[in-house]
């Protein structure tokens, strides 16, 4: 997906997305507050740690996946600290004081109601104009010495290739544009909106300086110039639209990302071009020919990964999903990414609901903007090699085991998944903030998942552990994964990918 642009590169585009309220996860994460079909909101997602912490456990041996429905004999979860019945309250009481993280967390805002038309099943172009496949860029814009950025939403031909042998394609189309990596609405095709986290904008530029222009929510983003992280922030604040990316540089070519950290909670962006100091925008290098989408909850979004856990209070500094284990695998793989996570959200009811969420992750995971439930993606556009899914924390972490009704809602959405993706490989996934007993049973719902999938002839599908977070790798806000933790867990994402997809 491309923004295509002459040399000049310059749109006087404004407005500004409606702002979402937070509903802060913890562990196991806030209350999404998006309703599905236009049916009654959520109950307002109060946050939860994630299940318990063992405070003493040592972490597991390796976190061993499986195929075809073995159980996984590598990491196994810690025995010791078992689940504090106390946690912390609300939004900043003390920390438990039984060694493990509390189950209660700080408190969700509430989730606002949303009117339009629930996601589709699949198949229906998104309103916003059909995304290009596997995020190539498109071919129009030329570049001219005078011009201003025309947009152009790039190839709308299903890529539905088997995973690739592993080559690299770093060539470009020749024509000057922004990628857009991840899933952006071209409903206005001159500011494609997005606001799933790790939303990338990717562009190569000759000069000695970039600035980005975007409007919309308060998100905060990562900068990367020639594969260097910049220690600045990008913050988006109301009234501002341009942003510097870079200044001095050495006069010559340079490659820059804008990811976000922030999840979709945070409200919404568009992005309305980029201007090159002292020079021009050149056409980027092509997209990676892997494409990896994950599903989660705040440990998929980064939630408090940056703060000095784990009695922080979380808040948008904290977050980063850059550093997260899904970002890191994509970028040790050579891959693009898309992410759907929402803190609190599960597989068959949120944190701090006792029966089905009309909001769970079947019910959102169709959206194009994670906030409006009438923006329906379209799943033909864009084909993954590699699905991954970490739900489950949530599901656990408020009443305990959910039982024979979070299987069925898994098959569900495995099922649905599948007729989407024939050819796509999937890794159910759990950790690493369950223990105990709620990890015993989730992954059993999983390993039975497996089971059923592959009498049905579906065998492409595995499982892997995420061992139990130790406190020698640190936590990030409400016990939630550091970024050593994250780190490790990478590693083993990274080798099962490689593994199952010979990458």
């Amino acid at each position: 997906m491309t923004y295509a642009a002459f040399a000049k590169v310059r749109l006087a585009l404004v407005g500004m997305l409606g702002v979402l309220p937070l509903f802060a996860g913890c562990g196991g994460d806030g209350d999404p507050g998006a309703i599905h079909d236009g049916s009654a909101p959520g109950t307002g997602g109060a946050s939860n740690p994630g299940g318990s912490q063992a405070t003493g456990g040592a972490s597991g041996t390796g976190g061993a996946s499986s195929a075809g429905g073995s159980q996984a004999t590598g990491g196994a979860s810690s025995t010791g600290g078992g689940q504090s019945t106390g946690g912390r309250p609300g939004t900043g009481g003390s920390s438990s004081t039984g060694g493990g993280p509390g189950t209660g967390g700080r408190s969700g805002t509430g989730g606002a109601s949303r009117t339009g038309g629930g996601p589709g099943t699949g198949g229906a172009s998104s309103t916003g104009g059909r995304q290009g496949t596997g995020g190539r860029p498109g071919t129009g814009g030329a570049s001219s010495t005078g011009g201003s950025s025309v947009p152009s939403d790039g190839g709308t031909t299903p890529d539905t290739s088997p995973a690739p042998d592993g080559a690299t394609d770093t060539t470009d189309s020749g024509a000057a544009a922004v990628r857009l990596e991840g899933r952006f609405d071209f409903t206005d095709a001159t500011r494609p909106s997005f606001g799933w986290s790790g939303s990338a904008m990717i562009a190569r530029f000759q000069g000695t300086g970039a600035t980005l222009r975007i409007d919309g929510s308060p998100n905060q983003f990562a900068v990367v110039v020639d594969g260097t992280v910049s220690s600045q922030v990008l913050k988006v604040v109301s009234g501002t639209t341009q942003y510097s990316l870079a200044t001095g540089l050495a006069s010559g070519v340079h490659d820059v990302v804008v990811w976000k950290r922030t999840e979709g909670n945070q409200g919404e962006n568009r992005f309305l071009g980029l201007d090159v100091v002292g020079g021009q925008l050149q056409a980027p290098a092509a997209a990676p020919d892997r494409r990896i989408e994950i599903y989660g909850d705040s440990i998929t979004a980064g939630y408090g990964m940056d703060g000095a856990g784990p009695n922080c209070a979380f808040t948008p500094d904290t977050e980063d999903h850059y550093l997260t284990y899904a970002a890191i695998s994509a970028r040790d793989l050579n891959a693009d990414l898309h992410a759907i996570a929402w803190s609190g959200i599960g597989m068959y009811r949120n944190y701090g609901v006792t029966g089905a969420s009309s909001d769970a992750m079947p019910y959102v995971y169709a959206r194009t903007l994670p906030s409006q439930s009438g923006s329906v993606w379209n799943f033909d556009t864009w084909q993954p090699h590699a699905v991954v899914i970490n739900l489950g924390t949530n599901d656990a972490s408020t009443s305990g085991d959910p039982g024979a009704a979070y299987e069925t809602a898994y098959l569900s959405f495995v099922r649905s998944l599948r007729q989407k993706y024939p050819n796509t490989f999937f890794v159910l996934t759990i950790g690493p903030m369950l223990d105990g007993s709620n990890l015993t049973a989730i992954k059993g719902h999983l390993q039975n998942v497996i089971q059923t999938r592959s009498s049905e002839g579906d065998t492409k599908m595995s499982f892997l552990e995420f061992p139990v977070q130790v406190a020698a790798d640190g936590y990030g806000c409400d016990w939630h994964p550091s970024p050593a933790t994250n780190a490790k867990m990478a590693t083993l994402l990274t080798a099962e990918l490689k593994a199952r997809l010979a990458w």
